[in-house]
């Protein structure tokens, strides 16, 4: 059995981590048997989570993992896409996650409304809902260096309109690609839907606000593939 390591879930999501949720989609996607841990303790990690433990081994970086588990499980989502389909996978998937992704944590992390909402959600979740000096310090280093990360990526050394510029433009692109299919590549479900999935979700779903997250969710096709998403592969996590 596969051993998940993954962000806890938040607000609905299988886990506020978008790589987390893009590995586990995946795993529900090719009928992978896994269970869940929720690390608290990240010293023996792989590197960043996601992570699993597959045969006593530990491995990280989701991309690489789902490569893996392709070739050893000979399980694969994507294997009846063309070459050009494949191509056009693999480019949305870079997007979201050298692009997209930026503009969520910014969203979360530079916005100081969105960030007091983001902080108190993690204190919950790993100090039992108590600020605490510790907690405090601890969260200023975790905002300084993602700020930093935000910024030395080149985000960060925007405006908030000039952010929601370029990741509207991203979502305008998955809009029209997606059109009226039920997944990005057709009848099917692919890795592409795994990834789109975690990020897209991700930024329609946390109680954040901004003018970009007001754009995004004007793209009704998309709000309705993240419902039919968590439909088909989380149904555990519908309200009761």
């Amino acid at each position: 059995m596969i051993t998940l390591y993954k962000a806890p879930p938040l607000w609905g999501l299988p886990s506020l981590s978008p790589p987390c949720m893009k590995l586990e989609t995946w795993l529900r996607i090719a009928n992978i048997a896994y269970e869940i841990e929720i690390p608290k303790d990240l010293t023996k990690a792989p590197g960043k989570i996601p992570f699993i433990d597959y045969e006593g081994k530990l491995i990280g970086d989701s991309t690489l993992i789902i490569e893996m588990l392709k070739e050893k499980e000979g399980i694969d989502p994507d294997r009846d896409l063309t070459s050009t389909e494949k191509a056009i996978s693999l480019a949305f998937r870079r997007m979201l996650k050298e692009n997209t992704y930026w503009g969520e944590v910014y969203i979360s992390m530079n916005i100081e409304e969105n960030w007091q909402v983001y902080k108190q959600a993690l204190t919950n979740l790993y100090f039992d809902g108590s600020s605490t000096p510790e907690s405090e310090q601890f969260f200023q280093q975790v905002r300084k260096s993602i700020s930093n990360q935000i910024y030395g990526q080149g985000m960060g050394r925007h405006s908030e309109k000039e952010i929601c510029q370029i990741i509207n433009a991203d979502f305008q692109a998955l809009s029209d690609y997606l059109a009226d299919k039920p997944f990005f590549m057709g009848d099917k479900p692919t890795t592409l839907d795994a990834t789109a999935y975690g990020y897209i979700a991700n930024i329609i779903l946390p109680p954040f606000k901004s003018m970009i997250i007001d754009r995004v969710s004007q793209f009704k096709n998309l709000c309705q593939y993240c419902q039919r998403m968590k439909q088909e592969f989380f149904p555990d996590y519908l309200p009761s």
